[in-house]
């Protein structure tokens, strides 16, 4: 039982690099397009934050769908939602005293801790907040009838991208986008917690799988062809036509990232990847810290570089939370496991 339980709780190596690497590009995007006249260099294959919800999901379904007790998801979720005020309510009074719209101190504040505005780029944390709040109460519910479960999630998924395609002048609060994205978001969660299910029961990879996931590439390239290849790479919530679009770029990017990964596992870069994985909320707050400093600097200064002085700050978060992470990790090792210590 000691042994089952541990190969439960391990960590996927390979998963985590999938995790960091999704994680890194997401911050070399939101910093390249801090600057107004940005040039998005991604337009037509971004499926990296998706990649990192399913990763997400997959180890919800692999380390904690079948334990009796779900208070450590409860307890994640509303420290996630900490580290996001942490850094958000801090950014929206800055906004409020330096920025254009000059609006009370009091407001800006009370607008950020009830979802009424984004002054910042880590949306995401908010989603998974919220999100692990409520999966004590859908765990169970898929513990017992999964192919139900993923029916209903895909459901919500296809009605609410059909009232963002249909009803786009409506998305103008953000508290209203963050739950419109919720309900699309949460498809991706849930079928990684499926796949991380059946990876846990042995029961994913094989050539099944991998069949399925030719034919997904095969299908969402040649309608994505058909519809003309549109920019959809900052579609938010989702539109049909990047759902279109990830149903090739995600089995390729997975592809891609796999055979990377086998040929470089043992160096060092591959370490320093996957130390972002392995501390994604560090990680997160960290890179935002970079991403505001650019906006203030941007603010301040009146810089604006072209598309090689854009890439290259995208770049500089990459290489800096990489770096922090690096560093953060190597000081702490020493004092929760003493050298000598009895």
């Amino acid at each position: 039982m000691r042994a089952a339980t541990a190969g439960q709780t391990r960590r996927e190596v390979l998963i985590d690099f999938y995790r960091s690497c999704s994680m890194l590009f997401v911050f070399y995007h939101h910093t390249a397009n801090v600057f107004p006249d940005s040039v998005d260099l991604f337009t037509k294959f971004n499926p990296f934050a998706e990649l990192f919800v399913v990763i997400s999901g997959f180890m919800v379904g692999y380390v904690y769908l079948h334990k009796e007790h779900y208070g450590e998801l409860v307890s994640r979720g509303l420290k996630i939602l900490a580290a996001y005020f942490v850094i958000s309510v801090p950014v929206a009074v800055g906004m409020a005293i330096l920025g254009k719209k000059r609006e009370p101190v009091g407001q800006a504040i009370f607008d950020v801790l009830t979802f009424q505005s984004e002054p910042t780029a880590i949306t995401i944390l908010k989603f998974y907040g919220l999100t692990f709040l409520l999966l004590p109460l859908i765990l169970p519910l898929f513990k017992r009838n999964r192919l139900l479960v993923l029916a209903l999630s895909a459901s919500i998924f296809v009605a609410c991208t059909w009232f963002a395609n249909t009803k786009t002048s409506a998305l103008e609060n953000p508290a209203a986008i963050l739950l419109l994205f919720s309900l699309q978001a949460q498809l991706f969660l849930i079928l990684g917690t499926w796949l991380g299910d059946l990876h846990r029961r042995n029961r994913l990879l094989g050539r099944p799988f991998y069949t399925a996931m030719i034919a997904v590439f095969v299908v969402g390239l040649l309608l994505d062809g058909w519809l003309g290849f549109p920019n959809n790479g900052e579609k938010y919530p989702y539109r049909f036509d990047k759902l279109v679009n990830l149903l090739w770029t995600l089995p390729l990017l997975l592809a891609l990232l796999w055979a990377l990964f086998a040929r470089t596992r043992h160096s060092a870069a591959v370490a320093l990847v996957l130390n972002v994985g392995q501390n994604s909320l560090i990680a997160f707050l960290g890179s935002e810290v970079v991403r505001q400093s650019v906006k203030l600097a941007l603010l301040l200064g009146g810089v604006h570089p072209a598309v090689y002085g854009q890439t290259m700050m995208g770049l500089f978060d990459v290489v800096l939370v990489t770096v922090m992470l690096w560093l953060y990790r190597t000081h702490r090792t020493p004092m929760l496991h003493p050298q000598g210590g009895r």
